[in-house]
């Protein structure tokens, strides 16, 4: 509403409404591409996203007051077994979901935006892009492809960048580390500096 009024804000809701709103949130950016593809609203795109994703973050965290997820998301691992998937693939998610998470409230959500937008510009086959797009959007664990140790790198890699695009390096190199040893902590089998 601070971006657009009458005429031009019911038809962005109807063009939400008709398009985007039953598609995973990965679609708010092509919603955005969309709706500002005129030009007196293409210099307000980024503003607009950035209040999009507080408001979007701000309902999500009320409905996750009443359910706290452990450091590690065991909905991930639960899903993850459920699909017998690979113990290292099991692994990588956990590591970039405790990444993405680790930035916390609505920073967590730019840094997931942040990785979605730019897995969508990867070279990719079509089913490997959609599959890392569902997981990434939380609708469900990563199946149906199997994913390179290259793939898994450049995934975590978006979110150690995405984090230090809205942390700084800094911060964002505590929680790289953090993560990477809670993850460890979690997979003692494994190697997770395999991944990095």
């Amino acid at each position: 509403m601070p971006f657009l009024q009458g005429q031009t804000l019911a038809q962005a809701l109807v063009l939400w409404d008709e398009k985007y709103a039953h598609k995973p949130t990965f679609a708010l950016q092509h919603y955005l591409r969309e709706l500002c593809s005129d030009i007196e609203l293409a210099h307000m795109r980024s503003r607009m996203l950035q209040a999009l994703v507080t408001a979007f973050s701000s309902l999500q965290d009320k409905r996750q007051e009443h359910h706290i997820a452990p450091p590690i998301a065991a909905a991930t691992k639960i899903a993850a077994n459920k699909n017998h998937s690979s113990p290292e693939l099991q692994m990588f998610m956990a590591l970039v979901e405790q990444l993405i998470n680790s930035a916390k409230g609505d920073n967590a959500t730019r840094v997931r935006l942040y990785v979605l937008e730019n897995v969508e510009k990867m070279a990719l086959p079509p089913n490997d892009r959609r599959a890392l797009q569902s997981w990434l959007n939380q609708i469900e664990p990563l199946t149906g492809t199997t994913p390179t140790i290259h793939l898994m790198q450049q995934v975590i890699n978006l979110a150690y960048v995405g984090l230090c695009e809205y942390l700084g390096p800094i911060k964002a190199d505590q929680l790289l580390q953090q993560s990477v040893s809670a993850v460890q902590r979690a997979y003692p089998l494994l190697k997770v500096q395999s991944l990095l």
